[in-house]
This record gives structure tokens, C-alpha cells and sequence, in this order.
């Protein structure tokens, strides 16, 4: 598989359709919320939580960005829009379509609804994970039609992972896949038309037969995928992810490089060994395709790279000014402990780890972003992470134009997770007290 494609052709990121999982072997993740990072050289500063909105826009309120070529990449250096400042753009006092329910038919009942995607005609297709299936809505929310399913058949997943727009009118699905010998880290496609027929199944690997999680599907029909390495040291480490965008047969694969990822640390506490897959407050990687080119951003710092698609070459730099500090060893201990707690884990496997609070290493510096996600118009929204020491009543995000230049902050309701940001809506998954999932999508006025 390979990645060309119009600037504006909707790449999708990918989300991972599974957790961390905490057990006895032991696998934490832990503080996998929200927080903050900063790089060399910026000044020691103090995140501070939002104030109330007001009403403004570019025009009104401009952010100057210092823009600079080198050596052939383009540098754009932003401010930090004013703490109470707002995008004038607005989001619906609720959602125009919910699709999920507490009790009811099959169709509406959802369980780890991991992927979601709206199509022209504005029928949603959901990757209901839970179940392997794949179930399609109209525009009301109405239940259309479900294929999929777990099992090893055609048109059957072993572990649907997501979902994402494919050439000609189709729809893609990705799952984990494992061998007959049991060989793990295999990923596999499969293309379905509307009517739910399956096309054809296919690996997704690099070149060299490594399999490749899918990060970004782009409509054209190439994957960025990535292969990650490591975490076997004891003591704190450090993955490696190395990124290729395949195309179909025949088409070789373009490197996009070696890059930093999840943090985590391995050791013996009480005779058990415990491996944390995910550092409290863990720095990682997020991905995004963006007018014509491929984002592959580590969030220790507020710098997003954007490589091209034609050979994976570096081609522009967008920073924004941010401020960070190191978690404390109270806001760890805290972390850990809910992950433990989350898990469901019996009280004698808590008490067992405690000794492993106290000794966990700490990372430099809160992640500087949550998520990335480019908008059906070119923008980059990008979700600011929030530390341990500050509320805020909705979620945050930076949006930058088609050329990296900071427009300002807009919220998104705090319950809903967005996967997709239309022209004019959110779609994503709000997770209620209870557990229950719904699918929603919510009217934005720009």
C-alpha cells in the first residue's frame, strides 16, 4: 500500500481498538489523562485553567507567526492564544444525533465503539469493536444494516480494530490478526462496498514482511503504519516506532523514520515482576494526515512535523509557545494507584505493587498535546493536555489554518471523544457515568 493523494483528501488517524490491560506478569498504564510539556529553552511557566469564553476571531484578535524556511523546511513559530480567548466558532448545546442506548434492540446497544466515520450522504458507519461488527445508521440514527462478526470466515474479524473511507465509495477494516503458530504484531485489511460485500482481504506489512499497525488511512487507498520496538529492559525504557506508508502491489513503501514513543519501566517488586506498559504520564506519538502531508509528532514537546508523502522527507516544522513542569511524585503515586484501581485489581495485588509508587521513575516533563486531528478543510485541531492540577469544564483544542498559523482555542463538549470533524460537526463517543457508549454527532458553526 503507498500514500499519494489530494491535500485535502481525509486521512483518518487511527484508533487503537484496545487498552492496557493490567494483570499479574504485570501490564500498568498509568495517568493516561491529560497534561503538558515544553522544549529547551522555552521559559519556566505555569499552565492555568480556561477562563470564561469570549467571542473572537483572527481578525480581531490576530496571532503573529514568525515563519522562516530552512534548509528547504519550512518553521512556523506561534504564540500561545490568551487563556479566556475563543474561537467565535460554536458547538451545539447538544448532540443532533446519539446513537446508543441502555437497554433496546442489538444495533443500539454498543460495546467498545472504537471508530466511527460519516459518509456524503451523512449515514455514520461504526466499528463496534466489542463485537467484531461493523454497523451502519442513517442520518437520523436509525440502524441500517450490521456486517462483520468474530470468527475466522470472510467478511469475519478476529479482533476488528477500526475503520476508515477507502477508493470507491468503500470502507476499509483493519483488525489483529494472529497467525496459526501464534505469532503476534500481524494486521490485516479488508474492503467492504456500502451494501457490506467483502471485496478483498489483505496483509498490511512493510516491504520486508514486518506487520504494520495502520496509524493513518488515507482515501486514495495508502496506509501509514508502524511497527514499535523495544520495552523489554528493566528499569525505565523507551519504545521506538518506525513509520511506512504502503500502497498496493508492486508499489515499494516509503520510510518515514525512527521515532520516540511510549514510556515505560519494568522491575521486581515482592517477588512478582511488573511491567508498566505506559509511564505515568507517558510521552508518545500521534499522527495525522494534513494538506498534502504526513504529521508524525512526539508530544514531549509542542512541535508538530510534517513530513511528505512522496518520499518522507521532512517538509515543515509548526511549534507553538507552551509552558510545562515535571509531575510530582504525590500526582504519580496518584496515577498508578488509579490505574491499579481501574483494572479492578484485588487489594492484595495493590498493596503487593505499592513499593513500585515510590520507586517509579518520573517523566521530565507532561505530554504538551492529547491528540491530532485534521478537520475536512485543512485545519490541524490540536487537543491540549490538561495536568493533574487543573479543571477545565470542556475539552481544549488549538486549531492552526492550512499553513500552520495558530487561529486560536475552541471547545468540544468534555464527555465526547472526536474522531471525525466535519465542515460543519463533531462526531465522536460520549461514555456516560454507567459505562454506556453512544455514538454522536454534534453541529458546528464556524
Amino acid at each position: 500500500m503507498n500514500c499519494t493523494g489530494s491535500p485535502r483528501t481525509a486521512g483518518r488517524p487511527v484508533r487503537g481498538a484496545f487498552t492496557w490491560l493490567l494483570t499479574v506478569g504485570l501490564c500498568v498504564c498509568a495517568g493516561c489523562g491529560d497534561g503538558a510539556s515544553s522544549e529547551a529553552g522555552e521559559e519556566a511557566g505555569e499552565e492555568t485553567g480556561a477562563a470564561v469564553p469570549v467571542a473572537g476571531d483572527r481578525a480581531e484578535n490576530p496571532l503573529a507567526a514568525g515563519i522562516r524556511d530552512s534548509a528547504g523546511i519550512r518553521i512556523v513559530e506561534n504564540p500561545r492564544p490568551a487563556d479566556g480567548s475563543r474561537l467565535s466558532w460554536r458547538v451545539g448545546a447538544e448532540p443532533s444525533v446519539s446513537i446508543g442506548e441502555f437497554e433496546g434492540d442489538d444495533p443500539y446497544i454498543l460495546h467498545q465503539a472504537n471508530d466511527a466515520l460519516m459518509l456524503p450522504d451523512r449515514r455514520v458507519v461504526v466499528a463496534n469493536t466489542g463485537t467484531d461488527q461493523i454497523r451502519v445508521y442513517d442520518a437520523e440514527g436509525v440502524h441500517r444494516v450490521t456486517w462483520g462478526g468474530t470468527g475466522g470466515g470472510p467478511a469475519e474479524f478476529q479482533a476488528l480494530a477500526g475503520i476508515a473511507r477507502w477508493p470507491g465509495d468503500s470502507i476499509l477494516a483493519w483488525e489483529a490478526r494472529r497467525s496459526s503458530s501464534g505469532r503476534t504484531g500481524l494486521w490485516g485489511g479488508s474492503v467492504f462496498d456500502l451494501a457490506g460485500n467483502l471485496g478483498r482481504s489483505f496483509q498490511i506489512e512493510s516491504d520486508d514482511g514486518h506487520g504494520l499497525e495502520p496509524r493513518v488511512v488515507l482515501a486514495s487507498g495508502e496506509i501509514l503504519g508502524r511497527r514499535t520496538m523495544g520495552g523489554a529492559d528493566e528499569g525505565y525504557w523507551r519504545l521506538e516506532a518506525v513509520y511506512s506508508l504502503v500502497a498496493g502491489e508492486g508499489v515499494a513503501e516509503i520510510a518515514f523514520g525512527t521515532h520516540p514513543g511510549l514510556e515505560g519501566f519494568r522491575g521486581v517488586y515482592g517477588g512478582v515482576m511488573l511491567q508498566v506498559a505506559r509511564m505515568a504520564f507517558s510521552r508518545g506519538l500521534h499522527e495525522a494526515a494534513w494538506e498534502g502531508t504526513l504529521v508524525i509528532a512526539t508530544n514531549d514537546r509542542y512541535e508538530l512535523r510534517a513530513y511528505r508523502l512522496s518520499d518522507g522527507a521532512l517538509a515543515k516544522i509548526v511549534r507553538r509557545e507552551h509552558w510545562s513542569r515535571a509531575p510530582t511524585r504525590a500526582e504519580v503515586v496518584e496515577a498508578m494507584l488509579a490505574a491499579f484501581i481501574e483494572a479492578e485489581q484485588p487489594e492484595e495485588v495493590i498493596e503487593m505493587f505499592r513499593p513500585a509508587y515510590d520507586e517509579a521513575p518520573i517523566v521530565e516533563n507532561f505530554p504538551a498535546f492529547r491528540a491530532l486531528l485534521a478537520d475536512a478543510l485543512g485545519h490541524l485541531w490540536v487537543k491540549e493536555y490538561t495536568p493533574p492540577d487543573i479543571e477545565r469544564p470542556a475539552q481544549l483544542w488549538t486549531v492552526f489554518d492550512p499553513e500552520g498559523q495558530v487561529l486560536g482555542f475552541v471547545e468540544t463538549p468534555a464527555e465526547l471523544e472526536v474522531f471525525e470533524v466535519g465542515a460543519d460537526y463533531l462526531l465522536g463517543r460520549a461514555t456516560d457515568e454507567i459505562g454506556i457508549e453512544r455514538i454522536q454527532v454534534w453541529e458546528l458553526e464556524r
